[in-house]
């Protein structure tokens, strides 16, 4: 990640990388900012003034809207730290923003890991702990969890990783014991399994969101607390690889259930701090809802939901396989 930006710190000042910052601010230019990393911007008919897009040959496109607190990148959410501004007609975004979310989604040289062949899924809750229990069917987050992951570990054996259970039945297994597996494992991925629920008497609520730990000096996207959003932690070593691993898992969930792309969020989540490994927290969808609930109740959709988290992680390791 360090080699990267350095890369991209060069080409900002080979083309005049200055300009590209806004008078008295940090914030950047967006267009003349994503044309260093390959992209060109296209016009559609009927876009208004305060929207730009980007495109490139093979790359996911880049959609930006004025005011929004998130961008797509390749019709997925990815939200960001600040809300896109606009200066002298043109769209803006935080240096922040751009360095630790479009950089890293949108760089065309791949970054590469030497390996990403043992993956840890982590079924949540368990026990005494049911998580998030569907009123309308007493169908709980803990059972869908489980059955979740053990669904994507015969998909992914098939395609020859080797994958491990933080938990195998229903046993509870306090958090920090979680990361702490994968770490002992010396697991290459880490994905951590969870259900929604919505507020007390909230049926309605529904839609899939991926979570990465956040970068250091970054808000999260719930706004933890004033330390959690300024405090480096083990799994930061890792920022370029885990945005990477939530954006092609969400975008996999998405295109294949249709459900309501919630996007690709940050958080400071305990499972994912200590990680020595990449990794990830899916909140595949809404048990307290009354349709969605019903949907993840349903074995079919769970196998849905398993097949697509398990491609996502096929392209995430393709995309940063070494080619040594």
């Amino acid at each position: 990640m360090r080699g990267r930006l350095s890369i991209c710190a060069s080409l900002f000042a080979l083309l005049g990388g200055t300009a590209l910052l806004c008078a008295a601010t940090q914030d950047i230019y967006l267009g003349d900012s994503v044309r260093l990393l390959g992209l060109q911007e296209v016009a559609q008919k009927g876009d208004p003034a305060a929207v730009e897009r980007f495109s490139a040959k093979g790359w996911p496109d880049l959609y930006a809207e004025k005011n929004r607190d998130h961008v797509l990148v390749g019709g997925v959410k990815v939200f960001l730290e600040d809300n896109i501004d606009e200066k002298k007609g043109k769209l803006t975004v935080t240096r922040r923003d751009y360095d630790k979310v479009l950089v890293p989604l949108l760089w065309r040289l791949p970054p590469q890991l030497p390996g990403s062949k043992r993956i840890v899924l982590d079924p949540g809750h368990g026990g005494k702990d049911p998580g998030i229990v569907s009123a309308a069917l007493g169908y709980t987050e803990k059972a869908a969890t489980l059955d979740t992951a053990l669904r994507i570990k015969l998909l992914l054996e098939k395609r020859g990783f080797e994958v491990i259970l933080t938990r195998e039945k229903d046993t509870f297994v306090e958090l920090e014991d979680r990361p702490a597996a994968a770490n002992k494992l010396k697991a290459d991925l880490f994905v951590s399994l969870h259900y929604n629920g919505g507020a007390k008497g909230d049926a309605s609520s529904a839609g899939i969101e991926t979570y990465c730990l956040t970068p250091a000096g970054q808000y999260s996207t719930n706004k933890a607390s004033a330390r959690a959003d300024i405090t480096a932690e083990p799994a930061n070593r890792f920022d370029t690889f885990n945005l990477l691993l939530a954006w092609n898992v969400q975008r996999s969930l998405v295109k294949a259930t249709g459900a309501e792309d919630r996007g690709v969020r940050r958080s400071r989540f305990a499972v994912l701090r200590p990680l020595n490994c990449p990794g990830i927290l899916v909140e595949g969808g809404f048990i307290s809802s009354r349709a969605e609930g019903a949907q993840i109740a349903n074995a079919a959709y769970r196998q849905k939901l398993a097949e697509a988290i398990g491609d996502g992680v096929i392209a995430y390791v393709t995309r940063v396989r070494s080619k040594q």
